[in-house]
């Protein structure tokens, strides 16, 4: 089996057992503004991450064998491709794990390195966690013979007020994927630049796929215009210039 297929099959596993969140019904939606801890113990809402710009939260659970691992080991390539972790975005970790101490959120931002400002693990009580994985559509379930947590990879962009603006699928998130999912929450505050809002309508996001696919009928259409735009300068030009002969 060549890498990536076992990806793929990796990313099956992960997701057939859960229902995808229903976009139809979450998206724009605002998220439930809990009660969290982090690893120092302090106790704040979580809103309170937002900071005005897009909040990216990553479901795991910090005593995983294995799979959060994985999940976040992918947060971390694309967070570093990104480059603008702090300035464009925030990022948590949230366990699900209502067991979960301040002594295991410490251990495992110290495993990946988090600053603990812009990136750090935290959690909450049971009732609370609950509420907001219920306000996510983010299914999950412990499994009590191997003691272990079931869940799907997914992470969960927020615009700077806390609504629901993507889901991104998947161990491995794309970093052209989550660059336009910031963009499309960010645009909640302040409209785009030209460059960003050029890049972001270049990209149509397909709900079949889960992922951000090029908009060939706008390339084609805005090459069009623009060829027409230039025929036409090209044209008035040159006769200008003839008149004036």
């Amino acid at each position: 089996m060549n890498f990536r297929k076992y990806w793929i099959l990796l990313f099956w596993i992960l997701l057939s057992g859960f229902n995808f969140p229903n976009e139809k019904k979450f998206l724009s939606q605002k998220a439930e503004n809990i009660s969290v801890f982090d690893s120092k113990g302090n106790v704040f809402d979580l809103f309170s991450l937002l900071g005005n710009k897009p909040l990216v939260i990553s479901p795991v659970y910090t005593k995983c064998p294995s799979v959060c691992g994985i999940i976040s080991n992918g947060v971390q390539t694309v967070v570093n491709k990104l480059g603008t972790l702090g300035k464009d975005f925030n990022i948590v970790s949230f366990s699900f794990d209502s067991s979960d101490k301040k002594e295991d959120l410490a251990f495992y931002e110290s495993r990946w390195k988090m600053d603990g400002l812009h990136w750090k693990t935290i959690s909450a009580k049971a009732d609370q966690i609950k509420k907001l994985m219920q306000s996510f559509d983010y299914q999950f379930e412990y499994d009590s013979t191997n003691k272990e947590f079931n869940h799907p990879s997914i992470l969960i962009v927020l615009t700077p007020s806390g609504k629901i603006s993507r889901y991104i699928y998947g161990i491995n998130p794309s970093k052209r994927d989550l660059k336009l999912a910031l963009i499309e929450a960010m645009a909640e505050k302040s409209r785009p630049g030209l460059i960003k809002g050029f890049y972001l309508r270049c990209f149509g996001y397909d709900p079949v796929s889960k992922t951000y696919k090029l908009d060939w009928r706008f390339l084609i259409s805005t090459s069009a215009g623009l060829l027409m735009i230039g025929l036409i300068s090209w044209i008035f030009i040159k006769s200008f210039i003839v008149s004036k002969d």
